[in-house]
């Protein structure tokens, strides 16, 4: 979601080289775009010679002798890394105790004045910025080097080896190319309580084949039984899962995207590779709240359930019902995907299973 704070800067006339430091991970979904092409990976405490640790990138900064950093994560040690690497101009939020070592210290909650319309006196709004989407807390720090705010859109680059993998990863599942293909992610990294019933998706799935569509089931390198026995259960040569290619990398992740006509998926790292790849995006938020990670590009459904408990943004569910997720069945999804499928519309016969009360 830093993508449209990245793009602000970078073009700025006065900034000459955007470098960008983070860890390996991030850095590589960044593959691609032309702010992206300078990079500083780290890993904290790295003892390897490959890879810089805290100590390590502070002094590459400082041997770079760069004029400002912008620091979008808020922690103690990103502030620390930029007092150690000397740079003239810190900008960030007072956070975690930092603020001593920033010279831009962004106070979180800040008053803006506007003029009203008829010109009389100035209105006066104020702001909490750690309640704001991502998207505008990270831009408002870019408004501190003078760099635009209005272009909030996420982007992201497909590689042609990216496209090239996701071609022969269909090809080798027998999929028909003209015919329209939708993925389904449900997977949530180390969050069980993000998961949607596996059930669940496993009637999504024949639900959306015995429609005329084909199903990916998509597959991180953590989750690639999962994919797989979701595709066996299903029991229909329009149901594969991307698990069955012997390498995962995340460049076939975005290849697969691009291709689809539509992404299902849940709160996790897909989704916001679709959103920023412009796709047609249905999310079902369980424990997460949809305010901090509002998008901008192409309207994705955002697909939530009105529980007194949610949004807990716990790993596990505290009360051992999980009905924020339970509660959206695939009826409700059959539906939510016919609207966003306008040109080829699905049954909407309700299936034989209903959701938990």
């Amino acid at each position: 979601m830093a993508t449209p704070t990245l793009r602000a800067i970078a073009q700025l006339p006065s900034v000459e080289e955007l470098v960008l430091v983070g860890k390996p991970g991030p850095l590589s979904v960044l593959e691609g775009l032309p702010f992206a092409q300078h990079q500083i990976a780290y890993k904290p405490r790295s003892r390897s010679p490959e890879l810089l640790s805290r100590r390590g990138v502070a002094a590459e900064l400082r041997r770079r002798h760069l004029d400002a950093i912008v620091l979008l994560p808020n922690s103690l040690s990103t502030g620390l890394i930029a007092w150690l690497s000397r740079i003239p101009r810190r900008i960030g939020y007072v956070k975690n105790g930092r603020g001593l070592l920033l010279t831009d210290a962004i106070a979180i909650r800040t008053t803006l004045e506007r003029p009203n319309a008829d010109g009389s006196l100035t209105s006066r709004t104020s702001i909490n910025w750690s309640r704001q989407p991502a998207i505008d807390y990270y831009l408002h720090l870019a408004e501190q080097l003078g760099a635009s705010s209005s272009d909030r859109r996420m982007e992201l680059a497909v590689r042609e080896t990216d496209r090239v993998e996701a071609e022969r990863l269909l090809d080798r599942v027998g999929f028909d190319r003209t015919r329209k293909l939708i993925l389904i992610n449900n997977a949530s990294g180390s969050s069980p309580a993000r998961l949607w019933p596996q059930e669940y998706a496993v009637q999504l799935a024949k639900r959306l084949a015995e429609s005329g569509h084909q199903v990916l089931f998509h597959a991180g390198p953590a989750d690639r039984q999962v994919s797989l026995a979701y595709a066996t259960a299903a029991n229909h040569s329009a149901v594969q899962s991307m698990g069955v290619a012997e390498q995962l990398p995340l460049g076939l992740s975005r290849g697969l995207i691009a291709a689809a006509d539509l992404l299902v998926t849940t709160d996790s790292g897909p989704r916001h590779i679709g959103v920023a790849l412009n796709k047609r995006v249905l999310t079902m938020f369980g424990p997460t709240d949809t305010a901090p990670t509002r998008t901008y590009n192409v309207p994705e459904i955002a697909l939530e359930t009105q529980q007194s408990c949610r949004p807990c943004g716990k790993d596990i569910c505290p009360l051992q019902h999980h009905k924020c997720l339970r509660d959206l069945g695939p009826d409700t999804l059959v539906k939510a995907i016919a609207t966003l499928l306008a040109d080829s519309p699905l049954s909407l016969q309700p299936s034989t299973t209903t959701s938990a009360a």
